[in-house]
């Protein structure tokens, strides 16, 4: 069975790679998560996601698509409604905002939205959030962005919404150093203080390297006076940069001492740095101490290096490694396109109506393009197997039917690639 990696995520911005959009021709479609029962594996929410021509993105990278639908697994009978996200980009290509509606029972209703500014370098200048407010945006907080003369973050301050001045008001602030070779080496937090007018320390994050890899991270506390440690990440890597190990400890006042360790190991190839084995382990303090397992992740990937299928399994002392209640698993779909320097602005593809839902016999599609273009219709399992196949003629309208009499009750993503556009739904099947 295919399994889940969980990608170390550290303290590191994740602003520094918002422009830094993947140009592999393969980006994300869909993703579904399920977890175990013990006995089988239950399905618990599935996304699928929309682009336009020129624009992707994948787990590692900014996902640059026009709507994405999300769904969740209820009553062990099909998938319902649960959010739907909106974006927008300017000419350049860059994120200008991004819409989510929950769904009321009835409809789709307006939640949050978050708005991007960018300076003359194509960087972000400023993020806005906003919350409905029943009927107009209405501003939340804001981050500003700024950078040094090398390009690099330097600094991320978080502004809160006063409706009674009408203004944004100082809150949280993150500044950044660099090493002469751009590492990022500290990032400082700090608290606005409205009585002092200045920003107080409140916590350290401290980056070790040898060359570009990543050795340790350090998180401090301030204490008024002075900088305590608090927990630290330490990395060890193989010759060829594979990252083997990540050590947490946390600092007991006079020492560091082992708490959690995950072993990396079964690589696709040699420098990688695509484990296809996550071990996870705590420390027993019983006697001198010693490593014991946890949970192990199995993971695959495609020819792009991208994440296909990840799933967990717990230890059982005595037994080994088998699925218990609660266990992960995560399945992820990918297309390929052409990257290009498509100039989209609020880009609108076109809308397909899929019914009825559930599908019992067969399928109606409806769809409208934006642009008249000829379309593949293409039906895949949760297993990324394609089971069914339609081609639609050059129009701007189209309508066709599908035929599940032949498929097994459950659920199925509908891939539409056009020459100028591609739409995903999902579908349910159930005889």
């Amino acid at each position: 069975m295919k399994r889940k990696m969980l990608l170390l995520t550290l303290a590191i911005p994740v602003i520094l790679c918002q422009n830094a959009q993947a140009q592999t021709s393969s980006r994300l479609t869909a993703q579904a998560h399920w977890s175990s029962n013990g006995a089988t594996l239950i399905a618990n929410d599935s996304t699928a996601y929309s682009y336009s021509n020129g624009r992707g993105g994948d787990l590692k990278h900014t996902l640059k698509y026009d709507n994405a639908t999300n769904w969740i697994f209820l009553g062990d009978t099909a998938y319902n409604n649960n959010y739907y996200y909106l974006q927008t980009f300017d000419a350049n290509n860059n994120l200008l905002g991004t819409i989510t509606q929950f769904w009321s029972g009835t409809a789709w209703v307006n939640w949050t939205n978050v708005l991007y500014t960018y300076n003359s370098n194509n960087t972000v200048a400023t993020a806005t959030y906003q919350t409905w407010g029943g009927s107009s945006w209405v501003n939340s907080s804001q981050d500003v962005y700024s950078y040094n003369t090398a390009g690099q973050l330097y600094s991320d301050q978080n502004n809160s919404w006063n409706s009674l001045s009408i203004t944004f008001t100082p809150n949280t602030q993150k500044i950044y150093t660099y090493d002469i070779s751009g590492n990022l080496v500290s990032e400082v937090d700090q608290v606005y203080n409205s009585a002092s007018t200045l920003y107080d320390y409140t916590a350290e994050y401290i980056y070790t390297y040898s060359g570009t890899e990543l050795l340790t991270t350090t998180y401090k506390t301030w204490s008024g006076s002075a900088w305590v440690n608090n927990y630290m990440y330490t990395n060890t890597y193989d010759t060829t940069g594979d990252l083997l190990t990540n050590l947490y400890s946390s600092y007991n006042g006079t020492a560091w001492v082992n708490q959690s360790l995950k072993v990396f190991s079964s690589f696709t190839a040699t420098g990688s740095n695509l484990p296809q084995i996550e071990t996870d382990q705590t420390w027993d303090t019983t006697g001198s101490g010693s490593w014991t397992n946890v949970k192990r992740y199995m993971y695959t990937y495609n020819s792009y290096g991208q994440m296909t299928t990840s799933i967990g399994e717990s230890w059982n002392v005595g037994v080994g490694w088998e699925f218990a209640l609660g266990d992960p698993a995560a399945f992820y779909y990918y297309g390929t396109y052409t990257a290009t320097s498509v100039k989209n602005v609020a880009n609108n593809v076109g809308n397909v109506n899929v019914y009825p839902v559930p599908a019992q016999n067969i399928v109606n599609i409806d769809l409208n393009w934006a642009v008249a273009q000829s379309a593949t219709i293409s039906v895949y399992d949760m297993n990324g197997k394609q089971v069914s196949k339609l081609d639609a003629p050059m129009g701007a309208q189209y309508h066709g039917t599908l035929s599940v009499n032949n498929l097994a009750d459950g659920m199925y993503v509908i891939r539409i690639e056009g020459t100028q556009g591609q739409i995903v739904k999902q579908i349910v099947v159930a005889h």
